[in-house]
């Protein structure tokens, strides 16, 4: 719950955020945007069903067809005949049961399984079951009235069990000319690759087995059943499996009859609205069957704002958190028309956002700050753009119409060893020949889909780290060169640094031990023989055994959310009592922990090993972050700044490739700048840093751009262009989005 003494005025609210972790295997696009379950409808309404067997297309058939077909066969041979009543529902049933009861019926097949009924006989209300009702032996005399009463009770379905276990379905809603076998009547969770009458049983709806595409559904996650159906020639499978600017084009073109529009036109409304704003979004290159694991943060809301926009909400408060992630400049506009289409239809939108274009968008912003941490929390002004830029405490409001100028180094490039990556074919790229000049700042661009993540990290990335360890390229490429120059590679992300509140920044960038050998000096200390794990929260000795070094109790509350309260015997500090008796400049080691970075520079200033890596944690804008402040309650951006600060405090002769993605999320216009310093600190000590970015502020600093594309998806995977900043300045308008971008940017001012 939030620490707030009042709300007023809260709309229904939709909260849009860039998570993926929560996205499992089972979620797609296409359940994720609801696409997919318009779909299914489509195909359980109007799909044509073949036979699983020889593949030819059902023939409806009348009742005395199918009466003429059992007796023949089935006759006086012991066969069971049994009705279909329930398909895949939940309920109690108790009110179906009792009627067959009445009707003397004694036997049923409930979930599969064979059971004596009774006149009381309910069933578990919040169960999907299965319900057939066994009406008995296919008798000598008058089989064909006990067949024409079966098929009006299982209303013109019956099933046919024979003594050998075998059993066939009849029905008048199709059989196979071919093979004579029926099916049961189609439904929407047949379509369903998380359910079990959808999904492929080898597999379990996953399409992957062991990270390999399932042998038996060919990764559609679907049965043979699903598969089987299809509307005018294409399985849903078909559908999904393509981009869904494709699909808007098949569905377009499909010459549905007047009948079958009736039921088709207000399916397709609503998969339309949803595959149009896809395209608004610059997601169109998408797949429907692309796992949402597998999406970048950006990828990964935008596909959910698609769904908001499509399902015509009015009177709501949308909060987006950086919906420009992974945006192209070239796409902006067509995002914030897409919420201003939004806004126009009488709904609020609430945005957290650092781009510019963004924020001159809007039509009341709210700065916060003044800082970062314990340095902001305050509103510094609300308004106008025009009142944000005259509020003198404003960052915002200083740095919106600043006109950027070129800052790249402009290494040279051309005369310097290079890592090649020739042939790559991973995904959407297409066999293209990539070089990557070492020792320089590499940006490497395009827009949403075009294959960065592919090439930097799924073939160069994955492929020179395989070179590195002697073992065989295995990456989607032909070869890769230079390689040799290079000692290591490493990725750093917005992953966490630490995944439980024992893991604090000040043992991740490696100045704890030096802290708690410190405290170990102090003569009280070895008065009473403490050592430096004396001072650990994660062992016993020196923590409070009350909390286990936590600082906070869980309490479980059942139903609620688990509580976690101060702990009464340490109050938060994690020590015990004897242990933060110790004071170390007049600090006892909680107090120390509890130090913003900017605080512990000072305090530490005489200890080299100490002060030199809380410098660089200041330098890269953390200062306002805590000693021993719980790594989960950082941001990705956070955790990725702290990462370079450990790989910068490193002393090593290595040359190490240093890959970002995106490294500019989260952070406020004045901070990428620090970032930017960072990165060129890195490479001044001759690595590589390769960065696949789309802010420009990026962009305009790099040595050496590949930009990628021309567009997402199955039009993308080309090198459009490559060169320095400058030399992009000088190409032809219309040769790339990113030259483009980056020419108004610079040239006009935005």
């Amino acid at each position: 719950r939030a620490d707030v003494d009042f709300i007023s005025g809260l709309p229904p609210t939709v909260a849009i955020e860039q998570r993926i972790s929560q996205a499992g295997k089972r979620s797609t696009v296409g359940t994720i945007t609801e696409i997919y379950h318009f779909l299914r409808l489509l195909f359980s309404n109007l799909g044509k069903r073949h036979c699983q067997i020889c593949g030819r297309a059902l023939e409806v058939v009348n009742e005395e067809a199918i009466i003429r077909r059992i007796v023949e066969t089935y006759r006086g041979k012991g066969a069971l005949l049994i009705v279909p009543k329930v398909m895949r529902r939940k309920g109690t049933y108790k009110w179906l049961l009792s009627k067959a009861y009445k009707k003397g019926i004694r036997r049923a097949r409930i979930d599969g399984e064979f059971v004596e009924i009774s006149s009381d006989m309910e069933l578990e209300r919040y169960k999907e079951h299965n319900i057939e009702l066994v009406l008995g032996e296919i008798p000598e005399r008058k089989a064909d009235e006990f067949v024409s009463e079966a098929i009006k009770e299982g209303n013109g379905t019956v099933v046919v069990l024979d003594r050998d276990g075998k059993e066939q379905i009849f029905s008048t809603k199709g059989i196979c000319p071919e093979c004579g076998i029926g099916f049961k009547e189609l439904n929407p969770l047949l379509f369903s690759f998380n359910s079990r009458y959808g999904a492929c049983k080898l597999c379990d709806g996953l399409g992957t087995i062991n990270e390999k595409i399932c042998p038996e559904c060919g990764g559609s996650r679907l049965n043979k059943e699903a598969l089987s159906v299809t509307l005018y020639g294409y399985s849903i499978w078909d559908m999904t499996k393509i981009s869904a600017e494709k699909l808007f084009s098949l569905l377009k073109e499909i010459p549905f009859s007047e009948r079958e529009l009736k039921i088709a036109a207000p399916i397709l409304k609503e998969i339309f609205s949803r595959l149009e704003f896809m395209k608004q979004l610059g997601i169109s290159y998408l797949t429907l069957d692309r796992s949402a694991d597998t999406l970048s943060g950006g990828e990964a809301q935008r596909v959910r704002f698609s769904a908001q926009l499509g399902s015509n909400l009015t009177g709501a408060c949308y909060i987006l958190d950086e919906p420009t992630i992974g945006l192209h400049p070239r796409d902006n506009k067509k995002l914030i028309d897409a919420l201003k289409r939004l806004r126009d239809k009488g709904n609020s939108l609430l945005v957290v956002e650092h781009d510019s274009d963004m924020i001159k968008s809007a039509d009341h912003i709210i700065d916060m700050g003044p800082g970062a941490g314990v340095h902001g929390g305050k509103i510094v002004a609300q308004g106008s753009l025009k009142e944000i830029k005259r509020a003198k405490d404003s960052i915002t409001g200083r740095f919106i119409d600043v006109k950027p100028k070129l800052t790249s180094k402009l290494r040279a490039y051309k005369n310097r060893p290079s890592l090649k990556v020739i042939g790559a074919y991973e995904h959407n790229l297409k066999g293209i020949d990539v070089e990557f000049p070492l020792g320089t700042l590499i940006c490497v661009t395009g827009v949403s889909g075009s294959g960065k993540s592919s090439l930097v990290k799924d073939v160069l990335m994955k492929g020179v780290k395989q070179k590195l360890s002697k073992k065989t390229i295995t990456v989607k490429c032909k070869d890769i060169t230079g390689w040799t120059y290079i000692d290591k590679v490493l990725e750093v992300d917005h992953k966490p640094i630490g995944n439980t509140p024992r893991s604090i920044p000040a043992s991740y960038i490696g100045i704890l031990s030096y802290i708690r050998n410190l405290f170990a000096s102090v003569p009280d200390a070895r008065a009473r023989g403490y050592s430096p794990g004396r001072f650990s929260f994660n062992v016993k000795g020196g923590r409070c055994e009350t909390c286990k070094g936590f600082g906070y109790i869980k309490v479980s509350m059942s139903f609620l959310p688990d509580v976690y309260i101060r702990c009464e015997v340490c109050n938060g500090t994690r020590f015990n009592t004897d242990t933060l008796q110790i004071l170390y400049k007049g600090k006892n080691i909680a107090q120390v922990l509890d130090m913003t970075f900017e605080e512990a520079e000072q305090f530490f200033s005489s200890i080299p090993q100490i002060k030199k890596r809380i410098s660089l944690v200041c330098d890269v804008g953390l200062g306002y972050l805590r000693l021993g402040q719980p790594s989960p309650t950082l941001s990705g951006g956070e955790a990725q700044r702290i990462k370079l600060v450990k790989e910068l405090s490193k002393s090593s002769n290595e040359h190490i490739i240093y890959v970002l993605d995106e490294p500019t999320t989260g952070l406020h216009i004045a901070d990428v700048k620090r970032l930017l310093d960072t990165l060129q600190k890195i490479v001044e000590k001759g690595n590589t840093v390769i960065v696949i970015e789309h802010n420009l502020e990026v962009i305009k600093e790099a040595d050496f751009i590949i930009d990628l594309g021309p567009e997402g998806g199955e039009k993308g995977g080309n090198v459009v262009a490559t060169g320095s900043p400058a030399e992009f300045l000088r190409l032809k308008s219309g040769v790339s989005y990113t030259a483009d971008a980056l020419k108004k940017y610079l040239l006009a001012g935005k």
